[in-house]
């Protein structure tokens, strides 16, 4: 089951008929202090190997400046359909696994798209 079908911040199911094309995903994670030495090589072993899964687009790690134990990681997919593949596979599994070991909350999961529609909000 997909990550931010779970837990309280997770957000909602995403419907059937939005499964194609393009969504980015914010995942932000608070990290224990202390633990930046784990975080930076289960990071790096993370992002080696999802430049090479299906319809990964991009992505960058961000790291919130008023709290530095806040990481945001912003990822861009081809569509839900290789996300989702994303999350099922083995490595991404067993990976979330020792990263949670150095988490103080459950990460949050923001499934976002593109606006279609020019709408200027500032």
């Amino acid at each position: 089951r997909p990550p931010w079908c779970e837990g309280e911040r997770a957000g909602r199911r995403v419907a059937k008929d939005t499964m194609a094309g393009r969504v980015r995903v914010l995942s932000e994670r608070m990290m224990i202090p202390g633990k930046e030495k784990a975080v930076k090589t289960l990071m790096m072993n993370v992002e080696r190997n999802v430049r090479n899964q299906p319809g990964f687009v991009k992505g960058e790690i961000l790291r919130d400046t008023a709290q530095p134990s806040l990481y945001l990681i912003l990822t861009e997919w081809e569509s839900m359909k290789h996300l989702n593949h994303w999350f099922e596979t083995p490595f991404y599994k067993n990976i979330m696994k020792e990263l949670n070991g150095t988490l103080q909350e459950p990460t949050s999961y923001r499934i976002l798209r593109k606006q279609r529609d020019e709408v200027f909000l500032l």
